[in-house]
């Protein structure tokens, strides 16, 4: 068994790959089946495989043969979203082994990501194992290994303060809009998009002034209703264009493949502002900051060269991130202490693994022995009734339970230590279950 993971993040790659490796909500169950089944004759390149997509990484966790390294999962990414190596090879990352478990329990804790310390982070985790389960591409390794990732990120929120100060993606977008604009009451906000990333939007929103919302999401029910939680109003797409020429503030964090808002609505909506102003309705300067949460982006890029736009990404979101790095450096020591031991846990695991054949043969071998003797013993006990057959046949299930605890126990302890293989060899010598 090898561990191996492929994948990039806003430490390696601009929004504008981790873009185009992104895998959607739709994507993730033909991708893990293309990575654990035969593909055209050829063996699956993966036993197990967990995909975790989020806006600031694309990461594959798999289980591999020994001959197999992480760097084989290039052509695959290549194939799967119809690109050439060139374009996003070198902004790959790769690791082996500990270095995968000790950096999937570091990412569930918020310690891998952008914005310190961030609650997103453990329910896409935690999500990504789920989808990957459910296509079937979760065996007892990633299933033990994200079993453990999770235990680290919830240990590290509920032990340690590292999720003070802007905690999340939406709170620092928050941040960037207050930083770049000062104080928000009074300027129009407009949020497109219905899920998590906008609802912590719109609460820190309200919690730092802001008190003119619209929400405009494609399911207009949803719309409605973070529109009536956080005292906004709701609105479908097709008022998209009426909405921006409203908004001083537009935070983008939809789930589209495609971008949404183009450089011609923002310009039109810009237009409108100037118009505003001339006829005395407007007398600041129009202006609007556009902040794109989303991965793929939801902006287009030549939006920022509309006259009086500022467009930010995730990735200008570095700013807000440093102000709060250094009163969060001593919990982020406690937490990595957490990763550790968490690591340390599955590690130890896998190390009793190897004990694990040999165990099942001598527990197979001692059932068989014990029900051979039995049916004789029964055909000489015939007047037995049933009560007293299931008493006896009681006893001789206890007898072996006895008899392997200790062995098992030993063989259990000695795997841990690291030497499993040989105290497997001499079980397997000393019961002769090798022809078995």
């Amino acid at each position: 068994m090898k561990l191996i993971l492929a994948g990039l993040d806003h430490t390696t790659a601009p929004v504008e790959i981790r873009e185009k490796l992104a895998f959607s909500s739709t994507d993730l169950p033909q991708a893990l089946t293309a990575l654990t089944t035969p593909q055209a004759g050829r063996p699956p390149l993966l036993s197990e495989a967990v995909i975790l997509s989020t806006c600031n990484r694309v990461e594959i966790y798999g289980v591999a043969q020994e001959a197999l390294n992480a760097q084989s999962l290039v052509p695959f990414l290549a194939e799967f979203h119809a690109l050439e190596e060139h374009q996003f090879a070198h902004a790959l990352f790769f690791l082996n082994d500990d270095a995968v478990v000790r950096h999937v329990c570091a990412t569930s804790a918020g310690l891998r990501s952008l914005v310190l310390g961030e609650a997103q982070i453990q329910g896409q985790v935690r999500q990504a194992y789920e989808v990957a389960q459910a296509s079937g591409a979760v065996g007892p390794v990633l299933h033990r290994l994200f079993q453990n990732a999770l235990t680290a990120g919830k240990r590290v929120r509920t032990e340690t303060a590292l999720g003070q100060g802007a905690a999340s993606v939406s709170q620092a977008g928050v941040e960037l809009a207050r930083h770049r604009l000062g104080e928000l009451a009074g300027r129009a906000v407009l949020l497109v998009g219905g899920g998590e990333v906008s609802e912590l939007a719109a609460q820190n929103l309200l919690a730092n002034g802001a008190d003119s919302l619209m929400i405009i999401n494609r399911t207009t029910s949803r719309a409605r209703e973070l529109a009536e939680r956080y005292k906004a109003t709701a609105h479908s797409f097709d008022e998209l264009a009426a909405c921006l020429a409203r908004a001083d503030i537009v935070i983008s964090s939809t789930a589209a493949p495609v971008t949404i808002i183009f450089r011609e609505q923002v310009a039109a909506a810009m237009e409108s502002k100037v118009q505003a102003r001339s006829v005395g309705e407007s007398s600041p300067p129009p202006a609007m900051l556009l902040i794109d949460l989303a991965v793929p982006r939801d902006i287009a890029s030549d939006v920022g060269d509309v006259p009086g736009v500022h467009l930010c990404t995730v990735d200008d979101l570095q700013e807000v991130v440093r102000a709060t790095l250094g009163q969060r450096s001593i919990a982020a020591a406690i937490a990595e202490a957490i990763v550790n031991e968490e690591a340390a846990e599955f590690l130890a695991w896998c190390k009793t693994q190897d004990a694990v054949p040999a165990l099942t043969r001598l527990r197979e071998h001692a059932e068989h022995m014990r029900n051979s003797e039995l049916e004789r013993a029964l055909r000489r006990l015939r007047d037995l009734s049933p009560e007293q057959r299931s008493v006896v046949e009681g006893l001789t299930r206890s007898l072996v339970n006895k008899l392997l605890h200790t062995p098992t126990c030993r063989l259990r302890a000695a795997a841990a230590q690291g030497d499993g293989q040989r105290y497997a060899a001499l079980v397997a010598d000393l019961f002769n279950l090798e022809t078995l």
